[in-house]
């Protein structure tokens, strides 16, 4: 393997891959990151460490002689990134099993992997299910995957559902099972009969990371137990979780007690400030109170070791019963108020009693909603 290329273009390229291999000396050879040269693809590295796996290509490179080499993956990149700015000759020493890399006058070289004991991508079965624009995809994973537990007895709850009803209706929904956020798109086809998968956490963060805010669609297939996001010179792909997610809609109330409309960002400023207040030892998790008088909203939350805050929000629009009070998770309200606040002026809670869920929307859009539980305190 022989060739040239740009600094620029082998280290974006590298730092879109190298994530994927382990950082476990389990398997030494999925530390690896697999470099593949040929005329028609170019220059193509591959990562994996069996949960998850990054192929990517360019054809932004000078091919001498066609080849492969697995090198370690962190090494590599670690390498690359503090290359100068030039360009970059590499080629692969057969006698010496090393990968030489030359920058000016400077070189350096890089011991190598058995590549034949490296495991390759399982998507010779890969099968198409539907695609969907990149800015979709990215504000759909970005406005749920938030409200998935980090750690549950029940896996699937430490992932992100994604659920394909009525043929070309797209869900996609995450709960810890104390708050819920949903989110629906339609798709531009008509799917044969209803599709769900259930993915990671790690999968949709590393996916957050690639993905564009343009139209540019990213096609999606599913091969035996994994999900494969794919596009020209890019492909990703995920183990899924297994288990049956839960029936989300039925913790949607159909019906509340109280509405109120409210500036959002003068309500996520205020709960800022409310978050501060640390956590006595009886109730460790951060809390406040909400209550209404005429068209305020009162948000209190006090600490028997620090102190009390009261904010007092006016203009607010309160319809229904206003001798409601509710205590909400601090930070689980404020997540959802953060993700409102950065695109509407006003935001629609519905509460629908003081132990019932509550109800977050944009009324000005109807395919986000978050769903948040109240606590039961002492007080």
């Amino acid at each position: 393997m022989k060739l040239n290329i740009e600094k620029r273009d082998l280290s974006l390229l590298t730092t879109m891959v190298y994530r994927a291999a382990s950082s476990k000396n389990t398997i030494p050879v999925l530390s690896g990151l697999l470099l593949e040269l040929t005329p028609e693809k170019g220059l193509t590295m591959t990562a994996t460490d069996m949960e998850i796996g990054i192929c990517a290509s360019t054809t932004n490179v000078d091919v001498i002689e066609a080849g492969s080499v697995l090198v370690n993956a962190n090494y590599f990149a670690d390498f690359i990134k503090l290359l100068p700015d030039e360009n970059i000759a590499m080629e692969l020493n057969v006698n010496t099993s090393k990968l030489n890399i030359s920058y000016g006058r400077s070189k350096g070289n890089i011991n190598i992997y058995r590549e034949q004991d490296y495991p390759a991508l399982p998507i010779d079965k890969m099968e198409y299910r539907f695609a969907v624009a990149q800015k979709t995809l990215k504000e759909a994973l970005r406005k749920t995957v938030f409200a998935a537990a980090a750690n549950h007895f029940r896996q699937v709850f430490t992932g992100v559902l994604f659920d394909i009803q009525n043929g070309n209706q797209l869900r996609v929904v995450a709960s810890d099972t104390h708050r819920l956020a949903y989110y629906t798109h339609i798709l531009n086809e008509t799917l044969p009969e209803p599709f769900k998968f259930v993915i990671p956490i790690r999968t949709v963060n590393e996916l957050l990371r690639f993905l564009e805010d343009s139209d540019e669609e990213i096609k999606i297939a599913t091969s035996d137990n994994n999900v494969i996001f794919y596009k020209d010179g890019f492909l990703f792909l995920s183990r899924l979780i297994e288990g049956q997610y839960p029936n989300y809609e039925q913790v949607i109330p159909a019906n509340f007690v109280t509405h109120l409309d409210i500036k959002t960002h003068i309500l996520a400023t205020s709960l800022e400030r409310v978050k501060i207040m640390p956590t006595d030892d009886k109730l460790k998790i951060p809390h406040l109170q909400l209550s209404f008088l005429n068209d305020e909203v009162h948000i209190n939350s006090n600490s028997e070791m620090m102190g009390e805050i009261n904010e007092v929000i006016e203009g607010a629009a309160i319809e229904g019963d206003k001798e409601l009070k509710i205590v909400f998770n601090t930070g689980y309200f404020l997540d959802a108020v953060k993700i409102f606040d950065q695109e509407c002026e006003t935001i629609s809670i519905s509460l629908s009693g003081s132990y019932g869920p509550a109800m977050l929307k944009n009324n000005e859009k109807d395919n986000y909603l978050y769903i948040l539980v109240p606590m039961r305190t002492s007080n």
